[in-house]
């Protein structure tokens, strides 16, 4: 065997010769880093050289590590069990952080990396060593940049700039110069975009970590439980198609299509009147939070002339569709196009809701129009028609829609008698 720092033979991986922290150092970062291309040690590529599986010239970190006493080798067992992502981290570095002093660049580097664990995944561990960075000064300008995205993360904006600060005041670093500096506009920045929109996690744990730091301080936040799976096209019942032309008792609806960029649209409002003898006596309606991205929600804000904040943090698609249908019940649904694009648009958000089939039956407006008089056919057999045929004003929203909806079938029916 070869030592990996000078070549020379011997029993292990250093020889007497280079046990020296310095070396440690040196010979622990190009095993790290080690790429054949890059690295400028002839020893070390000799060595991986007769390796096959990637990155095995880390296996003989730990036989390194274990040449030096605990008071050497445990800053660099706490960056190994990192780069391993071995379970020992946490603890190891736990015990770390509690022996050695906070204003020494291993200690910093050591918290760096626990607050790159943490981050995004748990919001309770950070808290204490988040306090313990912005307590103090003249630490590294990336530990107090981690604290401040923390902060940012549950909430606490004002400290998190406060520790910002810091960050933009500090002149030591824990890898270079060029790289903390980089990151303080970024953070100042993201800390200003989560004031005016929280930030959100992706999975239902994590929100319930963060809702309760919300909940504190009274931000409100979208919902927590994550959607049901979209139930494919194929697996959706057909609508059903009401034939009676006599209607006493039903819901008038009306769904609002948000833009998209595919063909496939969402829809971020929905509404819906219920009739009985003819009269209106019960409304529903409700912003829903387009599902195909941020461009349709964006239009839907602007068509809706609304904040863009108000669809923001409306309620996802199967949360308003259960409360849409317990409304309507058994009612048979009333629409102009209901046979077709609002079909199409309802029937789409079901699907996007997880659901299978909607057991209500459709009764087109268009249908009965031209079913009525010939005058309503063909070119004239649109809702712009007959709106202006009867003298109607469009509603201004799906609701108001959805009650023109409930006049023109009353209108259409009484029409010719």
């Amino acid at each position: 065997m070869k030592c990996l720092n000078c070549g020379k033979e011997c029993t292990t991986y250093l020889c007497a010769d280079c046990q020296s922290p310095e070396i440690l150092e040196k010979i622990f970062n190009e095993i790290r880093s080690y790429k054949p291309e890059t690295c400028e040690n002839p020893y070390l590529i000799e060595y991986a050289s007769g390796l096959t599986d990637k990155y095995a010239e880390r296996d003989c970190l730990p036989d390194i590590l274990n040449l030096f006493d605990k008071s050497i080798n445990a800053y660099y067992y706490c960056l190994y069990y990192k780069m391993r992502r071995d379970n020992q981290f946490e603890d190891f570095v736990l015990t770390y952080l509690e022996e050695h002093d906070i204003h020494d660049l291993k200690t910093q580097r050591v918290l760096y990396e626990l607050l790159g664990f943490y981050s995004r995944n748990d919001f309770i561990k950070p808290k204490k060593w988040s306090e313990l960075i912005s307590s103090h000064s003249g630490l590294c300008c990336e530990l107090y940049v981690s604290a401040a995205e923390y902060y940012g993360m549950i909430g606490e904006y004002d400290l998190a700039d406060e520790v910002m600060q810091k960050a933009d005041a500090s002149i030591r670093v824990i890898w270079s110069d060029e790289g903390a500096q980089a990151k303080i506009p970024g953070q100042f920045e993201q800390t200003s975009k989560w004031r005016k929109k929280p930030y959100w996690p992706s999975t239902e744990e994590r929100r319930r970590a963060v809702a309760m730091f919300y909940d504190e301080k009274g931000i409100t936040y979208p919902r927590i439980a994550t959607r049901p799976a979209k139930t494919p096209e194929n697996e959706f019942a057909p609508i059903n198609e009401c034939f009676d032309d006599e209607l006493d008792d039903y819901s008038a609806f009306w769904c609002a299509e948000a833009f998209s960029v595919s063909a496939a649209k969402s829809i971020y409002q929905i509404a819906a009147v219920k009739v009985k003898d003819g009269k209106i006596v019960d409304e529903f309606q409700s912003y829903i939070r387009p599902w195909d991205g941020s461009i349709g929600r964006k239009a839907a804000a602007k068509e809706a002339n609304v904040a863009l904040d108000v669809i923001e943090c409306a309620d996802d698609i199967d949360i308003v569709l259960p409360k849409f249908f317990e409304f309507v019940g058994e009612d048979i649904l009333v629409s102009t196009a209901a046979l077709g694009n609002q079909a199409k648009l309802l029937s789409r958000a079901a699907r996007y809701a997880g659901m299978k089939e909607i057991k209500n039956e459709f009764f087109d407006l268009l249908d009965l129009a031209a079913d009525t008089d010939s005058k309503f056919d063909l070119a004239n057999n649109t809702r712009e028609y007959l709106l202006s045929f009867f003298g109607f004003d469009e509603g201004a929203d799906s609701l108001g829609k959805a009650r023109v909806n409930a006049m023109l079938y009353q209108k259409l029916s009484e029409y010719g008698e």
